[in-house]
């Protein structure tokens, strides 16, 4: 096995060097708000499309099909999420637990 070295990049890097600030998106999850983790039933095995949320889903539940996992774009609480899954045409199964 060998390795090839290269040299590494002088700090600090010129300024047309720099690497660009990353500006945040609006629509992105913040951090700060909860991520919320259920069960449900998906009529299509897929995880929903949800206005103003965030959503992962996968497809290992004990009681439904999927295991989602929901953040919220702006302050929710897991009525909410409920509520959007619902009307979405998803049945929520067991209690929404909530992650910080």
């Amino acid at each position: 096995m060998t390795a090839t070295l290269r040299p590494t990049a002088r700090f600090p890097l010129a300024p047309g060097l720099q690497p660009l600030a990353r500006q945040a998106d609006p629509a992105a999850p913040q951090p700060d708000l909860p991520l919320y983790s259920l069960e449900v039933i998906a009529p299509s095995g897929q995880a929903p499309q949800l206005d103003g949320w965030t959503v992962q889903g996968w497809p290992v539940a004990s009681l439904g099909d999927l295991t989602l996992q929901a953040r919220p774009q702006h302050p929710a609480t897991p009525d909410d999420l409920r509520a959007a899954l619902l009307a979405a045409g998803f049945t929520p199964l067991g209690p929404v637990r909530t992650h910080r």
